[in-house]
């Protein structure tokens, strides 16, 4: 069996102890965020009459057999009328998007065609619309995605919160799921947003520190939009937006009561290839932007701020387990006495296996109930509530396991070219009032 030289079998060794030791602190900062978020969430502010002047921008290509509920939701926003519009973004479409647009009053069409040679996808669709300067008599631009369907609170919880909190820049909203029960796939994704907006999220939010933006649900102001522009590279608007955000010392909050029911793909295959390009766009964001986050950080005018922006940069590098997972693995191919180490690399497996079990069956458990409780309304029988608890958990993992793949897969691949969208197709119904 081939051995590497001594010196080159240590080395090796030091590279597998430096990469354990990334993922051990990946886990346990995540753990303990999980632990933070256990606490019920509660209102940090009061309900107070309508202020704040808002805007609802939604992105749509070809989204025919969406658009119309997803207007219908923002028309019914508890919110006086006068203080909030609605422009959708009707990007290259060539189905009846644009006419069911037009077929709604309070709703405006914003019609983009691109040109051959142009990027095309929603960050690059937002830009031509924030190009135009439409947006400038408004406070806050609210982005919905075009296959939402957005709670008839929605604007007067981020009103209410933004009069409050006058600081946040931005604050996102929570991310509920349209279409929990429709495939395995869809409710692996429930499972994992019932347990990221309380164990990230909130937790995050609690400890004064910045909120993830996560593309849809979002609200922002318009002096931040008109000092920085909107200047996507990425097939991830939102993450690139949440570190320049740190970057800039500005403040991104968590709101758990303003909630957007977002659709989510049903096949693996469609799940695959959303989740690859949120990662390749995740990972792009990551390595062009250390260099400027880890200098933000000594620029912090506070221990909070300087907390805060270290999260952020924790957070760009969130999917290092499986890439760590893999260089170990790698490196004992290279030189197999490595795999006879391994015990002694994984000498905290005590501790670690308390942390995993606490991830892994705790948290998911306590969360699953708590944030699916409203879904767990529409079985009747103990039963059936049973089955779908079951369903949850054994969804929540297939779906975790398989991100591992997308991760993988965009880390090797984030220096492609972001600018060829593959669409998501939409179609799901959703029956909550």
């Amino acid at each position: 069996m081939f051995h590497l030289p001594d010196y080159l079998y240590y080395l090796l060794v030091c590279i597998a102890w430096i990469s354990l030791v990334l993922i051990f602190i990946n886990l346990l900062y995540f753990t303990s965020l999980s632990i933070l978020g256990l606490k019920r969430p509660k209102r940090d502010y009061e309900i107070v009459p309508d202020q704040k002047k808002f805007l609802f921008i939604v992105p749509a290509h070809n989204e025919e057999a969406v658009i119309g509920p997803t207007i219908e939701s923002l028309i019914s926003q508890n919110y006086s009328p006068e203080l909030y519009d609605i422009v959708v973004i009707a990007d290259n479409c060539t189905d009846r998007t644009v006419e069911i647009i037009q077929s709604y009053e309070r709703a405006h069409a914003f019609i983009n065609t691109s040109a051959p040679d142009e990027p095309r996808g929603k960050p690059h669709a937002i830009a031509k619309y924030v190009s135009t300067n439409n947006w400038r008599e408004y406070d806050y631009i609210a982005f919905i995605d075009a296959d939402n369907i957005v709670d008839k609170n929605y604007l007067r919880e981020m009103n209410s919160q933004l009069v409050a909190r006058p600081e946040l820049t931005v604050i996102q909203g929570y991310l509920g799921i349209k279409n929990v029960a429709t495939s395995i796939t869809a409710t692996g994704y429930a499972g994992i947003y019932f347990i990221v907006n309380r164990a990230v999220q909130y937790a995050n939010y609690r400890l004064g520190w910045n909120a993830a933006i996560g593309g849809t649900g979002f609200v922002l102001n318009t002096n931040y939009l008109a000092e920085k522009g909107w200047n996507p590279r990425s097939y991830t608007e939102d993450f690139e937006l949440q570190v320049e955000l740190s970057i800039a010392g500005e403040k991104s909050g968590w709101n758990h009561f303003a909630i957007v029911h977002d659709e989510k793909p049903n096949s693996f295959v469609a799940s695959h290839h959303q989740r690859t390009r949120w990662c390749q766009g995740h990972w792009y964001v990551a390595f062009s932007t250390t260099r400027r986050q880890i200098k933000s950080i000594f620029d912090s005018k506070g221990l909070i701020e300087v907390l805060s922006k270290f999260q952020t940069l924790v957070y760009s590098y969130s999917m290092t387990r499986p890439i760590a997972f893999l260089l170990i693995f790698l490196l004992g191919v290279i030189d197999f006495r490595l795999f006879q180490y391994l015990p002694e690399l994984f000498s905290l497996m005590f501790f670690w296996l308390l942390m995993e079990i606490f991830n892994l069956i705790i948290i998911p458990t306590v969360y699953l109930l708590q944030e699916g409780k409203e879904y767990f309304g529409d079985y009747r029988s103990f039963w059936r509530k049973l089955l779908f608890f079951f369903r949850l958990i054994i969804s929540y993992y297939w779906s975790s396991l398989t991100y591992v793949l997308a991760q993988v897969v965009g880390f090797f691949t984030w220096f492609k070219p972001q600018n060829k969208w593959r669409k998501t197709e939409h179609n799901a119904t959703f029956d909550r009032a």
